[in-house]
């Protein structure tokens, strides 16, 4: 049951940052394109099934994994390196729902970003990433 768990966390934590990674692409193209309905209403519905089918089921399913896999070993959450990954998840789902609220203000043809501030926004979860699989491959004691 472990190794399901972890192959579930594992498989839906490349989903959801794929997802991540690509919502903020599209943001690009959108905002570039803010005049032309005939790209905008594509992008919409990119955006939109992106979000709402990829993206979001995978951040349940990797939140599912993870605490499946804490509720089979508890004794993790004595570890100082869990608790610093489980901040920077926090983090990642507070961008996950930023990135929502964006995807509903562009669907409602409110494109208050510039390009060039979605691109900075589109490499946010890069540290992330790294910092947890770091944490999660190394798993320090810090002692």
């Amino acid at each position: 049951m472990l190794l399901a768990a972890k192959a579930l966390h594992l498989i839906a934590m490349v989903t959801w940052f794929a997802g991540l990674f690509y919502m903020f692409r599209l943001f690009v193209y959108h905002t570039e394109n803010k005049d032309n309905s005939a790209v905008t209403d594509v992008l919409k519905v990119m955006e939109r099934k992106l979000f709402r089918y990829i993206t979001t089921p995978g951040m349940w399913a990797t939140l599912v994994g993870g605490i499946t896999m804490l509720v089979m070993n508890p004794g993790y959450l004595k570890q100082p390196w869990i608790h610093m990954k489980l901040t920077l998840v926090a983090l990642l789902v507070l961008y996950h729902f930023y990135v929502g609220k964006v995807q509903a203000r562009f669907e409602n043809d409110d494109v208050y970003l510039s390009s060039k501030q979605c691109r900075w926004l589109n490499e946010v979860p890069t540290p992330i990433l790294i910092l947890v699989i770091v944490l999660a491959v190394f798993r320090p004691s810090f002692a």
